[in-house]
């Protein structure tokens, strides 16, 4: 008896320590239970096993250090993007809402390459038990958007996107507080700027926005024919047009005539008598 109760104390130790030693985003049975209860009372959302399987990627994307960790767990919430995008474009919707999970899919696929890009040539994600300081951001998202629901298939894409993107920030949020490779930085110092604006264009979306028209060079405005000017005068006209026409010489006007002119003073005089 007395060793039956050693061997259970000695196993309960080693299971106690096997869990203290990894750091899960959200306790399985926990969670299992959360996303059950979800899935029972809304049995209609079709995201919900690609936003199950994009936590269980995240949560084992791990890598040598806090860089490489955001890396990785960054690959695997832009695949769960796709796959939730890809999803809504096979269900059919609203036509707004459809381009914009076109075009999510596509950014997000530019996005991995670029990630992928950063990772350290020949390394491999390393086992559970890292220092993973994501866990709080990962698991946060995870509980908002499997709470996240709409009336049809089109909005409960749009409010599920929003925490996503959002939880995306904050994640890039929590490595730029950390520091880390200058690349990796500037990449999730971008990331945060372009999820928080992929979050709020969705919202606006919601309001009824519309979709915002991607910056493109085939939606610049054509170029106006500026109008004809007129074509000028050549010099002689247009000196004919300028120039003021001289005024004709005066003639000299005689002076006012003489009262006297043609009389005798003399007889004037005599006259005068």
């Amino acid at each position: 008896m007395k060793s039956i109760r050693s061997t259970l104390a000695v196993t309960a130790a080693l299971i106690l320590a096997s869990g203290c030693s990894q750091e899960a985003e959200v306790p399985t049975n926990q969670q299992e239970t959360a996303d059950a209860n979800v899935m029972m009372a809304n049995p209609s959302n079709i995201y919900v096993q690609a936003e199950m399987q994009m936590m269980e990627r995240m949560e084992a994307a791990r890598g040598a250090n806090p860089s490489e960790t955001w890396t990785r767990k960054m690959i695997e919430h832009h695949r769960g993007a796709i796959a939730m995008s890809d999803i809504l474009l096979a269900q059919g919707g609203d036509p707004q809402v459809l381009e914009k999970a076109r075009m999510t899919s596509e950014m997000q696929r530019k996005e991995i390459a670029e990630l992928e890009a950063l990772l350290p040539a020949g390394s491999s994600q390393t086992s559970a038990g890292r220092e993973n300081p994501y866990a709080q951001a990962v698991s946060q998202m995870h509980e908002r958007m499997m709470a996240a629901t709409g009336a049809n298939p089109s909005e409960t894409w749009m409010r599920k996107m929003i925490e996503h993107h959002r939880g995306g920030a904050e994640m890039s949020n929590v490595l730029l507080g950390l520091g880390g490779d200058p690349r990796v930085l500037e990449k999730a110092r971008m990331t945060a700027q372009k999820q928080t604006q992929e979050a709020n264009e969705l919202e606006q979306m919601l309001q009824g926005g519309g979709v915002p028209a991607p910056a493109t060079s085939n939606d610049a405005p054509a170029p106006t024919t500026p109008a004809r000017e007129p074509q000028a005068k050549t010099q002689p006209e247009a000196k004919a047009e300028t120039e003021t026409p001289k005024a004709p010489a005066k003639t000299p006007e005689a002076p006012p005539a003489d009262p006297h002119a043609g009389h005798d003073m003399g007889n004037m005089s005599n006259m005068s008598h």
